[in-house]
């Protein structure tokens, strides 16, 4: 005998979502239209074909929604959207459908949103590359992408930002610690912010020059 799955509960939990269980232990989220698709009423049963069908179709409709929520809120990255899908607990092919969807329609783009970072935060934060190409990784962006972003932050840029959080450092440690002191937290803080050693040096020595005049 084919295995089958009986409606035994339907709980509206939203407008127009459902919990509905089956067989008196397995739940499933359906939305409205679902039910109203497959005629889903308490004691009807499905074999389990029907039963898979309603599942994956209704994962697919509401992944695709969801994508687009978590969009509506922030942008983000594919491997970000990926994640808190599955979190959630939807099926793969419903998470790489939806991806597909938000993709196609241009609703997520990680090359663009790479870009967007990169000049954004170099301005307004005063990131150096590494700090942007961490920040990147963490989101799942792919090498490619964060390359590409990586040229708009060219070598004049990086050092206007580090001269920016050097001298932002330097005059914040009080005068009554020894120069040379001042001048190595200064280039601690500047490596802790991923700026590099030819950077930094440039740096360094501006604030000497400053302080020499």
């Amino acid at each position: 005998m084919s295995e089958e799955f009986e409606v035994s509960k339907i709980k509206k939990i939203r407008y127009n979502l459902y919990h509905v269980i089956f067989n008196e232990e397995i739940v499933q989220k359906f939305t409205d239209e679902t039910m109203a698709t497959f005629r889903v009423n308490q004691g009807t049963v499905f074999s389990k074909d029907t039963y898979d069908e309603m599942v994956k179709n209704d994962q697919i409709k509401r992944a695709k929604s969801r994508g687009l929520d978590i969009l509506s809120r922030s942008s983000k990255s594919k491997m970000q959207i990926k994640s808190t899908l599955k979190r959630e607990g939807f099926c793969e092919e419903a998470i790489e459908n939806a991806l597909e969807f938000l993709e196609n329609y241009k609703f997520v783009d990680d090359q663009k949103l790479a870009t967007d970072i990169a000049k954004n935060k170099a301005s307004t934060k005063k990131w150096s590359k590494r700090q942007m190409v961490s920040k990147l990784m963490e989101k799942g962006i792919s090498k490619n992408d964060i390359e590409e972003a990586q040229t708009y932050i060219d070598d004049d840029k990086e050092l206007e930002n580090a001269s920016y959080h050097g001298f932002k450092k330097f005059k914040s440690l009080s005068e009554s610690k020894p120069f040379d002191e001042r001048l190595s937290k200064t280039a601690q803080s500047l490596g802790y912010k991923g700026f590099s050693y030819d950077i930094i040096r440039k740096v360094i020595d501006e604030i000497k020059k400053e302080n020499d005049n």
